[in-house]
């Protein structure tokens, strides 16, 4: 087993202190988050680290992104992080390369959490899905109120950082798409603010949540994924880099390969063709797959958990799941095997593909958005001058 980069997803908090109704964690049916500490206890993250270092060296892994994640994990006290930061950094960065990224709803900032986030060379990346209008539409509070004016106030503060003595702190975001917005509009908000990183997400569902029709239909989320990469065009700034156009770019040969280390730009799960290895790491010690699969939830609820006691990092990576997962993944189903776009597309996000039934051998319940997108997307590249026999070279590779 070969593993360039093993991505640890740590939950040092396992609960949020709002509530977007369309949170895969909390709001999609899967409750065992109820059932774990709700914060992680400074010597449960020792004994974690520990046993990340002896499974590093076992392995041979030269790179760990160690992503804090919840819930939200600025609940924890700066105190309790700074000292979780100080276990792992003491543990791990001896033997391996060591980044620290924190994934915030950016509603609770202060003085202390700055400097401590400074002096850890923290990534940070905000949640944040557009003006108040775009971003009041799910990210309420548990009372139902909104969210948009601390989360904006503290990005733009986080920003200010990183533009003067914080580089490092990037301010990246993670929008999470709705088709009645106006997804240009929300582009250009997030780049007027200062914004350089940017990942849209497609809501999370998989076939067995139909679509409601209008607004939220698959070629909706198709035109919204268009127009920003319109909207981005018009801006001409190659430095404002947004995931899915890079890695659009890239597959076309028109970016460089860049290493975008933060939490939401991993995807893949393992295997000779994805050395990025993604695992959970719970506030109770317990290691589980990747629970961005949480939306095909009747195949997740079955899927393995272990306890860091019990066994080692090779232990849990040898379990059945990760050659279930890796086949799932290379498994297209016959549609996308002769499709146009397969090398773009590679089947769509493994959760987006789920149907009771039948797995994951189906396209992915996105496929005429992610159709409509590539098509126009690759049109308008060629419109304007990218030579279409590079375009039909690049889709046969």
């Amino acid at each position: 087993m070969t593993i360039d980069r093993l991505q640890v997803v740590f939950k040092v908090v396992e609960r949020c202190n709002i509530n977007c109704d369309y949170c895969y964690y909390f709001n999609m049916g899967d409750q065992s988050a109820q059932d774990r500490p709700p914060v992680i206890q400074p010597h449960t993250a020792g004994k974690i680290a520990d046993w990340l270092a002896r499974g590093c060296a076992d392995l041979g892994i030269p790179h760990v992104s160690l992503a804090f994640h919840g819930g939200e994990p600025m609940m924890l006290k700066p105190r309790n992080f700074d000292l979780i930061c100080k276990i792992m950094t003491d543990r791990l960065a001896g033997q391996v390369n060591l980044t620290i990224n924190l994934q915030t709803n950016g509603t609770i900032l202060t003085p202390e959490w700055i400097e401590i986030l400074s002096r850890h060379r923290v990534h940070l990346g905000f949640s944040i899905d557009g003006d108040r209008a775009a971003h009041d539409r799910h990210r309420l509070d548990h009372r139902g109120r909104s969210t948009f004016d601390a989360t904006a106030r503290n990005l733009r503060t986080i920003l200010d950082h990183a533009a003067t003595d914080s580089p490092w702190l990037g301010g990246a975001t993670i929008s999470v798409l709705d088709a009645a917005n106006d997804a240009a509009a929300v582009f250009d908000y997030l780049a007027g603010l200062g914004v350089r990183r940017m990942s849209f997400l497609l809501p999370d569902r998989s076939h067995n949540t139909p679509f409601a029709g209008g607004h939220d239909s698959a070629l909706a989320y198709g035109q919204a994924l268009f127009d920003i990469f319109r909207a981005w065009l018009v801006r001409d700034d190659p430095d404002l880099r947004v995931r899915y156009i890079s890695e659009l770019l890239r597959h076309l040969q028109l970016a460089p390969d860049t290493n975008q280390d933060s939490p939401q730009f991993a995807k893949d799960s393992g295997g000779p063709d994805h050395r990025t290895q993604i695992i959970i790491v719970h506030s109770d010690g317990t290691v589980g797959v990747n629970d961005s699969y949480i939306p095909a939830l009747e195949w997740f609820q079955h899927t393995p958990e272990h306890k860091i006691d019990t066994t080692t990092l090779r232990g849990f990576l040898s379990d059945p799941i990760f050659p279930e997962i890796e086949a799932a993944i290379a498994d297209l189903a016959p549609p996308c095997q002769t499709c146009t776009w397969r090398t773009l597309c590679k089947g769509g996000d493994l959760e987006n593909r789920y149907a009771a039934g039948t797995g994951f051998a189906n396209p992915s319940v996105y496929c005429e958005g992610l159709k409509f997108f590539y098509e126009n997307a690759t049109a308008l590249l060629v419109e304007n001058g990218y030579p279409r026999r590079y375009l039909d070279m690049a889709l046969a590779s």
